[in-house]
């Protein structure tokens, strides 16, 4: 895949420190020392792990969309945990993600009964809104 005339990796891997916190009640921070701003947190470690996939995956994908430069990971060995934090690499796929934050269209052709047509331009409804709508919600997307 191309973007902006570079070729896009298929996958990114960056190291992430999951540091516990104990004020107000425990809980992880997650940071990525290359990529100023991509942070989370989370109620437990598990959780932790997950939530630094999904803003990886979801921060990569928007640096790609938009256009801006991508920082090259410090490597794993290069990074020293602090007492109490965890490092781990966190490698994520990006076509999902890709797919997720295309912001393309594709135009559909669909049928429906007249009746219905009518209400609903009566009503003053954007069909494709309505449908887009419908799907993520059958869909159970945010």
């Amino acid at each position: 895949m191309k973007n902006n005339d570079r070729l896009l990796p298929e996958r990114y891997a960056y190291v992430a420190r999951f540091t516990p916190y104990h004020d107000e009640g425990d809980y992880w921070v997650v940071r990525f020392p290359n990529l100023e701003g991509c942070r989370t947190n989370a109620d437990t470690l598990e959780e932790a792990i997950e939530q630094a996939h999904n803003i990886l995956e979801d921060y990569m994908a928007l640096l790609e969309r938009d256009g801006h430069p991508i920082s090259k990971p410090t490597p794993y060995d290069k990074i020293r945990p602090q007492e109490g934090e965890i490092v781990q690499l966190i490698v994520v796929p990006m076509a999902s993600a890709r797919r997720r934050w295309d912001e393309s269209y594709v135009k559909k052709t669909l049928t429906l009964p007249r009746w219905l047509d009518e209400m609903g331009q009566q009503a003053g409804f954007n069909f494709s809104q309505v449908l887009q709508e419908g799907l993520r919600e059958r869909l159970h997307i945010r």
